[in-house]
């Protein structure tokens, strides 16, 4: 029997509204968390509470049954063709909700709900090559723009560094007579902020270059001072994008954080004494972000 046309709802705008509003007062905003994980966490419950009104016909989400959930899944993986890593963040969104109403049994597992990624799927890029000149020339493509978004893109390059923390990890500490690149709590995945070792004269070049950049133009990250983080971030991810830093290209700004994995691994798996190597890979993951030293097969095989 061919599937019947998913039923919509006549509900009214303004009972859409009331039905996200409740559902966004129900979860409440984790401070915890970084202000794009809260972004998406919210655009998320959004959209849970747009289809629960429009498509299921909800007077209130604490009305949320499991057939209720289920239909969502089935039109973001069926209709909206979401990968199983997307349909996790939805899940998640929904095992929040779910809580909140007391009724956190509404939720089948990742697995049955078609969420679940395989250890290929998990780590296939590790074995994805990077396109070293089209990488070189989108830095260049970069620098044509703005200086700020250059020094950014090599922050990356040589530091290993997300995009949002290239653009405001400019100072350094120093600790023992070593020097570290500060990776600040603000900038940082997670609000986690940490130290990534300076140790190469080119590291110390571009720092140089970054601080005086900064000094220059009176400010204390490299976006400029008329923006806001989130417009700076934007502006660079676009950027990227536009100049063809893509998946596709093997050139996207994960590229780079992966070639400073890969490099910094390579010789870390030279080490002959098993507990030094693995100090030195715990070492490793920390430096760009992590603690599990497992997040390596994302990058690189081990």
């Amino acid at each position: 029997m061919a599937p019947q046309p998913e039923r919509r709802y006549q509900m009214s705008k303004s009972h859409e509204r009331k039905l996200v509003r409740e559902t966004l007062d129900r979860v409440g905003k984790n401070w915890s968390k970084a202000s794009s994980t809260n972004a998406k966490l919210i655009s998320r419950l959004k959209n849970i509470a747009q289809y629960m009104a429009t498509n299921q016909g909800l007077n209130s989400i604490t009305h949320m049954k499991t057939r209720h959930v289920d239909a969502y899944v089935a039109h973001l993986r069926d209709e909206r063709h979401l990968a199983p890593s997307s349909l996790q963040g939805y899940a998640t969104a929904m095992r929040q909700l779910a809580n909140t109403i007391g009724k956190s049994n509404i939720i089948r597992s990742n697995i049955e709900l078609g969420a679940n990624r395989s250890n290929a799927d998990r780590y296939k890029n590790a074995n994805t090559p990077s396109d070293t000149a089209k990488l070189t020339e989108i830095r260049d493509g970069l620098y044509a723009r703005a200086e700020w978004q250059g020094l950014a893109h090599e922050m990356q390059q040589l530091f290993g560094l997300r995009i949002k923390e290239s653009l405001g990890s400019v100072n350094t500490i120093e600790r023992d007579g070593r020097f570290f690149l500060h990776v600040p709590r603000g900038f940082a995945k997670n609000g986690l902020e940490r130290l990534v070792p300076v140790e190469s004269g080119a590291q110390r070049d571009l720092l140089d270059r970054v601080q005086a950049h900064c000094h220059n133009e009176g400010q204390r990250s490299l976006i400029p001072a008329a923006k806001s983080l989130k417009q700076g971030y934007w502006q660079q991810v676009n950027a990227i994008r536009d100049l063809g830093g893509t998946k596709k290209n093997n050139a996207n700004s994960h590229s780079l954080r992966r070639e400073y994995i890969r490099e910094r691994y390579a010789e870390i798996r030279e080490i002959p004494d098993r507990e030094q190597r693995q100090e030195a890979e715990q070492g490793l993951i920390e430096q760009v972000g992590h603690f599990d030293t497992e997040k390596l097969r994302h990058y690189t095989p081990k």
